[in-house]
């Protein structure tokens, strides 16, 4: 009989571990789309003329907290974050500018709280670009 009482509870013992291991990665699974549901991980490019191709600056960009290789990351961070990270809804108030034709082409690739980025526009020059984007593409 201690024979048998010992077997069924090593097959309990069994059962509850890998019951255990199953529901883990499951867990981790959950953590790391939360984890991705907030991520704000970017990376911008400014290139000189209508082409994406060389760019002239790149710069990284974190939010939440604010950090990467871009100098103005918290400003950035905050302008953006008002228009819910939709760079083509960036209109910040500015300055006027020359309407010298000058091309100056951005790009943003990466993710947003979980949304995939990938925004290319072409600014007539570079004026309109800070006035237009502020801080995000001034790095």
């Amino acid at each position: 009989m201690g024979v048998t009482r010992a077997i069924a509870s090593a097959a309990v013992l069994l059962t509850a571990v890998g019951a255990a291991e199953a529901a883990v990665p499951g867990a981790a699974q959950a953590a790391g789309a939360a984890t991705n549901a907030r991520t704000i991980r970017l990376v911008l490019t400014v290139a000189k003329g209508e082409s994406t191709v060389p760019a002239q600056q790149r710069a990284s960009l974190t939010c939440q907290p604010a950090g990467g290789s871009h100098k103005q990351a918290r400003t950035a961070c905050a302008e953006l974050a008002k228009v819910g990270g939709r760079f083509d809804r960036l209109q910040l108030a500015g300055g006027a500018c020359t309407m010298v034709y000058d091309p100056v082409t951005v790009t943003a690739s990466g993710r947003w709280k979980g949304r995939k980025v990938a925004y290319q526009h072409t600014f007539g020059n570079a004026c309109t670009l800070t006035t237009t984007t502020g801080a995000v593409f001034s790095f």
